[in-house]
């Protein structure tokens, strides 16, 4: 019944196409041919060439931590072989409509099986939810050409989206497709009325006087200066490209530039762009990090002000600077932005990790390479990945949490390249400080990276907190579409939901919580060993007891008088057969026991 209205708003309103104006044309959802490579859970592959990997896709269930519920991973309709996706901004690939959360939008890259370097086949992805992330509907290409590196945002509830392709003049460009009412599937693209300044890799951001403004830089190879261009959409078209940053080196490059820079507004007329230049001898040591502001929805631009610049430790004898992609978002009517991104000493991977920056010019690190397990050495090289990558941002419906979602990249497993994991943090007082990283998945076969967090995010005093996200699945590690010699392997746009349990502040990087808990152990399934983490709100002897499935007790992890806080313990079952397990804990008159599985 849902389908056939969606079908109906689009036919009648279709019949007004004539009487838009401006460079643009329809692109609908009715009109198109259906994609035969919805991924099914544990279904495996088996299709030409040879030279491709057929994997299954192994979806991961949820799990509990002290202070985050993890729900299960859910295969949205989108699904390929292109597993580049991004050239170094954690892009928007997921967005929650704050007028009904249960509608959810996504976008990918992606291409088929017979040309998994998307040389002919590359398109850009677009699906939806209605049910807040149950199920999802079969996807679209918006266009249905070859396009690249979309970018999501919501307008009214309306889908927007930006990629670059060949559609106008037959130049490669940026472009803009707008839908026509929320989840209709029916999109209008909006072209650049000349082809020159040639676009490429766009950010976009929809302002609160409907206007939706974009970034792209000058599609550059050879020599060349590395260029920005911003331009804006009124309803009707977009305007002509102008400049707003030059470096003042040329590049000095075979693929192109690979500047980063972002988009994003308070919502009250508050416009912000962060650029960050990648100069002529592309190292980590000359790059420095700029911002220009709007106040009025983006018609005038205030100066270049650095935000970041590269400094030197032990006496000069390090340097710290930028690596890897980064991540940009604004509190909703606020002046506070956080921008987020990777540093390194001397292009060091044992010294990564993340820093927040924030407008008022406050710092902090959200995690290091030690603290997560990231590699120190590749045993591949992977082009533009580093250890801690892509950082995704979102808030909470009413501001009082932000998320962060970032890609790790684990030390080898004797898989060809490195795998990837993704894991969370989050700042209850704006980017200010940050909880434990949390890891969300562990899985050495199998590659997950290029997060991306809604915007928004359901969540306010008296009511659950939830985070959307959605980020690739690949069974087959390692570059394939840019960079990398691997076979190509069928890759998933998953969707999982995080939702908060009792989190009231953090302290010395440590989760305050409000009531006693008992976290489900992680990894479970596992062998041999496995991490258990519970809180206490008072002092007091605590025991922590595993028991098999008869009711007899095979160990005592914890039996002592601890202090309150947060807490995790080990348990090594090297010396207990596969088989069900129970672990209770007993302390101030709090009992838990939860499930576990170890499987040899």
């Amino acid at each position: 019944m849902k389908t056939k209205l969606y079908i109906s708003i689009v036919v009648l309103l279709a019949l007004n196409i004539s009487i838009l104006g401006g460079d643009h044309k329809r692109i609908n959802k009715l009109e198109r041919q259906m994609d035969a490579s919805t991924v099914v859970k544990m279904i495996p592959y088996n299709i030409s060439p040879q030279s491709l990997v057929f994997l299954p896709i192994q979806l991961a269930d949820g799990f509990e931590t002290d202070s985050l519920s993890i729900g299960p991973e859910i295969a949205t309709s989108i699904s390929g072989f292109y597993d580049y996706k991004t050239n170094g901004e954690s892009n928007k690939y997921i967005q929650v409509n704050p007028s009904n959360p249960l509608e959810i939008q996504i976008v990918d890259v992606q291409a088929d099986s017979t040309d998994p370097a998307g040389a002919t086949t590359r398109r850009t992805k677009w699906a939806f939810s209605s049910d807040g992330g149950v199920t999802w509907e079969p996807n679209i290409n918006v266009p249905d050409i070859r396009s690249g590196f979309g970018v999501l945002d919501l307008r009214n509830g309306a889908g927007v989206i930006a990629n670059h392709s060949t559609s106008v003049a037959g130049q490669l460009n940026n472009n803009l497709y707008v839908d026509i009412v929320p989840l209709a599937g029916s999109f209008t693209e909006y072209g650049h009325p000349s082809p020159a300044p040639f676009g490429i890799w766009p950010q976009i951001a929809v302002y609160n006087n409907g206007n939706v403004g974009m970034l792209g830089r000058r599609n550059v190879s050879g020599n060349g200066l590395e260029t920005l261009y911003y331009s804006f959409w009124n309803g009707t078209t977009l305007s002509a490209w102008s400049p707003v940053y030059f470096t003042g080196n040329t590049w000095q490059g075979t693929v192109g530039s690979n500047m980063r820079f972002h988009l994003a507004t308070n919502g009250a007329g508050r416009v912000t762009m962060i650029i960050a230049p990648v100069l002529a001898d592309d190292t980590l040591f000359n790059s420095k990090v700029y911002a220009r502001t709007s106040t009025d929805n983006g018609a005038n631009w205030g100066p270049l002000t650095t935000i970041f610049r590269p400094y030197g430790l032990n006496g000069g004898a390090d340097t710290v600077a930028g690596a890897g992609g980064s991540g940009f978002t604004y509190k909703r009517n606020s002046n506070r932005w956080v921008y987020v991104t990777p540093i390194t000493t001397d292009n060091l991977y044992e010294h990564g990790r993340l820093l927040a920056i924030r407008d008022d010019g406050d710092t902090s690190i959200i995690a290091t390479a030690s603290q997560v397990g990231a590699t120190t050495t590749y045993n591949q090289a992977m082009s533009f990945v580093f250890n801690l990558d892509f950082p995704s941002l979102g808030w909470s419906a009413d501001g009082s949490t932000l998320y962060c979602v970032y890609s790790v990249t684990m030390p080898d497993t004797s898989q060809g390249y490195n795998q990837r994991d993704l894991f969370c943090s989050y700042s209850l007082d704006e980017g200010a400080n940050w909880s434990t990283p949390l890891r969300l998945t562990n899985t050495p076969t199998i590659d997950e990276s290029y997060p991306s967090v809604s915007d928004w995010n359901k969540g306010s005093s008296g009511n659950p907190y939830e985070v959307n996200i959605v980020y690739m699945k690949d069974p087959g590690v390692g570059p394939t579409s840019f960079g990398g010699t691997a076979p190509a392997s069928r890759n998933t746009l998953v969707y999982r939901k995080l939702t908060a349990i009792n989190i009231i502040g953090i302290n010395n990087n440590q989760t305050l919580l409000r009531d006693y808990h008992l976290a489900q152990n992680f990894p479970n399934p596992f062998n041999p060993t496995t991490k258990i983490e519970y809180n206490l709100i008072k002092s007091g002897l605590v025991t922590l007891k595993v028991f098999d499935i008869l009711g007899r007790e095979v160990a005592t992890l914890v039996n002592e008088v601890q202090t309150t806080g947060v807490k995790e313990v080990e348990f090594n079952a090297a010396n207990l057969p596969s088989g069900i397990y129970f672990y209770t804990i007993n302390t101030g008159g709090f009992t838990d026991t939860k499930k576990m599985i170890l499987v040899k």
